[in-house]
């Protein structure tokens, strides 16, 4: 299920990409705009690369076990990502995150408390509009890569293929700008007499800096 709801994920991210290259090819000049000619100001004037650090709540979006009784306490998570924009319209992301929750209703040997690193790339596809003198920016994004979860207390650490998608908002005046964000990562937890689809689902408030 998990291979199957990312690959529907990609096919779908990679048709929008292929929609907008028309676009591209048709008007090269957008894709480097300066601080001189910003494009009627619909397309942030600093906007090669985007760089942004955010902090929120995470949770798990199901329980673990068929009964109902074993689930994931509210959590927190700090990330860091840069973007590179190919186009007005598109941009790829390379994303890190440092997260910690923790199980509760079993019994574990250790502490129920875990950290996750996730680390991912993605693809942004956004929609920039003018707001007087800034610009609101809605955006989607998803992508794969990996989490690595770690057992406080124990020497349990493994590895696992993840895949991410979300959706956000960014508010941008110049060079700076402020967003929302929130994204469901995606994968296997087999440990511990579990055999779950894992969704993490992380919403957070952060800051951007463009160049």
């Amino acid at each position: 299920m998990l291979t199957r709801s990312l690959s529907l994920l990609a096919v779908a991210l990679v048709a929008a990409a292929a929609a907008l290259v028309p676009t591209t090819l048709h008007a090269q000049v957008g894709l480097r705009p300066t601080v001189a000619a910003p494009q009627s100001g619909v397309r942030p004037a600093f906007d090669q690369v985007t760089l942004g650090g955010a902090f929120g709540g995470l949770s798990g979006a199901a329980h673990l076990d068929q009964a109902g009784t074993t689930d994931w306490r509210l959590g927190w998570i700090g990330s860091v990502d840069a973007t590179a924009w190919l186009h007005q319209y598109v941009g790829i992301r390379a994303s890190g995150s440092w997260a910690q929750d923790s199980i509760r209703g079993v019994a574990l040997p250790g502490r129920g408390k875990f950290n996750k690193f996730t680390y991912d790339a993605d693809l942004v596809l956004r929609y920039p509009t003018s707001a007087g003198s800034s610009t609101v920016i809605p955006y989607v994004l998803g992508g794969v890569g990996a989490i690595s979860v770690h057992q406080l207390g124990g020497d349990s650490t493994w590895s696992k293929f993840a895949g991410n998608f979300g959706a956000g908002l960014e508010y941008r005046f110049g060079r700076l700008g402020i967003r929302a964000e929130g994204r469901d990562f995606v994968y296997k937890f087999d440990r511990y007499g579990f055999d779950k689809t894992q969704h993490d689902i992380a919403w957070q408030g952060g800051v951007t800096l463009s160049f």
